[in-house]
């Protein structure tokens, strides 16, 4: 609601005002910086000078020591002073623009006078009067703004809860420190302010979304009374920019107990994560770490020699085969059964069995020599008491065996000693041969003293074989917890042992052979871990979750999927729970064994037009709820090519069409990498300058790309492309989430081509 002009100018002088206090407190600090910077500078130069160096006794040696203890203190003090200027600096430049976006006018039960408060990205208080002229939009007062109408409200403090009347709730846009609109809202944040920003252009980078929190993202970001947060969102409800953040909320309420050391997000893959990358900085917090499951994985099996399936490729796998393969049929088999809970306990036994019996050694060998045999270390291990974990008993083991290479490398030393006295070529004194036959004998030694440390003497990838070659042993495991043999175990036998018997690894069995690595090991725990994030977490099955909860023992988890873009194969085998809700939601936290998980969905959809979200839901009728956001545009087109030449000339027109008429980003879609490279061969010569993505891409540029549309999620575009949903394409009920996901890229225009028959996901009423 537009206000009258008394008071639009009245904002537009605090505007004026507060941007003037901010710029002032930027020279001061500018100035302070510099100095800091110098002082740091200066003492780190005098840092010797002004120590007298004396050991001539020990009473010396302590002074020495106590007069460089106290240097290097005040030098870190400057240091650690100048770096908190530099961020305070740094948090004001980022803001002197834009000082805020929002303003509250809250009366507080038992008061007389209302308060105004100012909600900006952070808190800036007038260093001549306390008042506090802007508040970070964390700050617990802050969350009236998101969370109610005027009306009735309260606010949760750290000490209680401050209840009264929210009597203004207000918007602002300012830009280059000018107020370009104000206006009052009501009962959400106002439609005016989302319709700016849904209408503008696709980013090559996300960006914070603090000026549009809803109250149901709210209430995620602000969580923190729950050990695992799920959160089922449909395409476009903002789950990622929710999870960003949450990151930062927590960093802001948890400063002096958490850092971005203390957090993990796990991204679907490295373009997503540069997608992401700008949030945190733009919300004045450090970067947490982000990987992919993926690469975690390939880091921990670095040393077993096998070449690492991605799941992209076992993706790309599963689209393009037929269920006339019997190796297709048998892949299917082998991903059900491994991504399961049922598995998951299989291993679990199987690491309770190894403490009484099982484990395979190797030598520990140089050259011919045999060091330390197998049947040495194996005995070794079993003396303990079977009490202790596998991992105590390893590390136990490594000690001994370093114990035991000291003693080799004293004989080794001798040897080399010996060899040098009977031959003339090596001239020197006494001690200069010792000297050099310690550094020989070091040099041998090293390299088996680091196996040692690193367990290489355990041969874990053959006790995963033995799962399968051992029809006996897996049988045993699985009547231990109850279970049978699966129907089609003798296929998923020969085809897992046929795999890494090639030197082959499967996605599938990457999870369940780092799990048992860990188990017999004892590397399973990663205790600095407070938080763990995890985005597309409808790719993660149950034999995911329930290691990642075993690795990361401490943390609280956030959850964030949508189940209507299950794209991989355990994910489309999902079964409902009896209430209309997949599966996953019911055995989380089951999987995670936390009685404190809370589910919130989170079925309004922002990014696309009301008439591609209507158009995206006819693919998915009994799937989970989406709502648009009421943003009206034009219509999907769908539209049939006779040939493939045509097809071609088509989308490439299409391309161009909407790059001129002001799309920034241009996605074709197609639903495979290997239909993205035909058809990537074939619109090249139409479209100069057309960009091929794929899995090894780090970030993308605007303009107009093609991709395979499982590389698509979580990004969005300006304009979508579908290269082909014909029937000959898509008609199977695996391809059905992954034509969904596809469509809903688009945030103001869908064009869907094809070829024969169209895809039946479209035919449905």
């Amino acid at each position: 609601m537009p206000i009258e002009n008394e008071e639009r100018e009245r904002e537009t002088q605090r505007v004026a005002s507060v941007r003037g206090n901010i710029q002032q407190r930027i020279e001061e600090l500018r100035q302070t910086v510099d100095e800091r910077r110098s002082e740091a500078t200066a003492i780190g130069r005098s840092f010797w000078d002004d120590i007298s160096v004396n050991a001539d006794n020990a009473d010396d040696l302590i002074e020495t020591a106590a007069s460089m203890a106290q240097q290097e203190h005040v030098l870190q003090g400057q240091e650690r002073s100048y770096r908190l200027a530099q961020d305070a600096l740094r948090k004001l430049q980022r803001v002197v623009d834009a000082p805020y976006f929002s303003r509250i006018d809250f009366k507080e039960s038992g008061e007389q006078e209302r308060e105004k408060i100012y909600i900006g990205l952070t808190s800036f208080i007038d260093a001549k009067t306390d008042e506090i002229l802007i508040y970070d939009w964390r700050a617990p007062i802050a969350s009236l703004f998101y969370d109610y109408p005027p009306g009735p409200a309260t606010y949760r403090t750290p000490e209680m809860d401050v209840s009264g009347e929210l009597m203004l709730k207000r918007q602002y846009i300012i830009k280059a420190g000018v107020l370009q609109d104000v206006f009052d809202t009501g009962i959400s944040i106002g439609d005016e302010m989302l319709q700016q920003m849904l209408s503008r252009s696709a980013d090559e980078k996300m960006h914070s979304i603090v000026t549009t929190i809803q109250r149901e993202q709210n209430q995620i970001i602000r969580d923190d009374r729950h050990k695992v947060l799920v959160v089922q969102g449909a395409a476009g409800s903002g789950k990622t920019s929710v999870a960003l953040q949450r990151i930062a909320y927590l960093l802001y309420k948890y400063r002096t107990t958490l850092s971005a050391d203390n957090m993990i997000l796990f991204s679907p893959n490295s373009l997503f994560s540069d997608y992401v990358s700008h949030v945190l900085p733009e919300l004045g917090e450090a970067t947490m770490q982000q990987t992919t499951f993926q690469d975690y994985l390939t880091h921990k099996l670095s040393d077993t020699g096998l070449a690492l399936e991605d799941p992209y490729d076992q993706l790309e796998f599963i689209l393009t085969g037929t269920d006339q393969d019997p190796a297709y049929a048998a892949r299917l088999q082998s991903i059900h059964y491994k991504t399961s809970a049922a598995f998951l306990s299989v291993i679990e036994a199987y690491g309770e069995k190894l403490k009484n019996g099982g484990i395979r050694f190797q030598d520990l060998s140089v050259g011919k020599k045999v060091l330390i045999t197998a049947e040495e270390l194996s005995e070794r291990f079993y003396s303990k008491s079977s009490i202790l974990a596998l991992g105590e008993r390893m590390e136990q083991l490594s000690e001994w065996m370093l114990e035991k290479l000291d003693e080799f490398q004293v004989d080794v030393q001798k040897r080399f000693y010996r060899k040098m006295v009977r031959e003339p070529k090596y001239v020197g004194t006494e001690p200069e041969m010792k000297k050099m036959s310690k550094v020989k004998a070091h040099k041998a030694i090293a390299p088996l003293k680091e196996k040692a440390r690193k367990l290489a003497y355990v041969d874990v990838l053959g006790m995963y074989q033995d799962l399968y070659t051992n029809r006996e042993l897996h049988q045993e495991l699985m009547h231990h917890e109850g279970q049978r043999l699966p129907a089609a175990w003798d296929t998923i036998s020969a085809f897992t042992a046929d795999a890494l018997a090639k030197g082959m690894l499967h996605y599938e069995d990457a999870t369940p052979l780092v799990y048992l690595k860990g188990l017999v090991e004892g590397q399973l725990r990663v205790g600095t871990i407070r938080y763990c994030l995890v985005d597309e977490a409808q790719d993660y099955s149950p034999f995911h979750y329930a290691y990642l909860k075993k690795l990361f023992p401490r943390a609280r988890f956030t959850l964030l999927g949508d189940w209507n873009q299950g794209i991989f194969t355990h994910a489309n085998a999902s079964s409902s729970d009896g209430e209309g809700q997949p599966s996953e939601y019911s055995s989380i936290s089951e999987l995670m064994k936390e009685d404190e998980t809370e589910t919130i969905r989170l079925v309004k959809s922002y990014r696309s037009t009301r008439e591609i979200v209507d158009f995206a839901s006819r693919v998915l009728p009994g799937g989970e709820p989406i709502e648009p956001f009421s943003r009206s545009g034009e219509a999907p087109r769908v539209l049939r090519a006779a040939d493939d030449g045509r097809l071609s000339r088509l989308v490439a027109e299409a391309a161009i069409a909407r790059r001129d008429g002001g799309a920034s980003s241009v996605a074709i879609i197609c639903k495979t990498e290997r239909e993205t490279r035909r058809a990537y061969a074939s619109l090249k010569p139409l479209l100069p300058g057309l960009a091929r993505i794929t899995k090894e891409t780090l970030h993308y540029e605007a303009g107009v790309m093609i991709l395979p549309a499982y590389l698509a999620k979580g990004l969005e575009f300006d304009a979508v492309i579908l290269y082909d949903a014909g029937a000959a394409v898509y008609a199977e009920a695996k391809e059905r989430k992954l034509f969904y996901t596809a469509c809903t890229r688009a945030l103001h225009h869908l064009d869907v081509f094809y070829l024969g028959e169209l895809t039946p996901f479209l035919l449905n009423e």
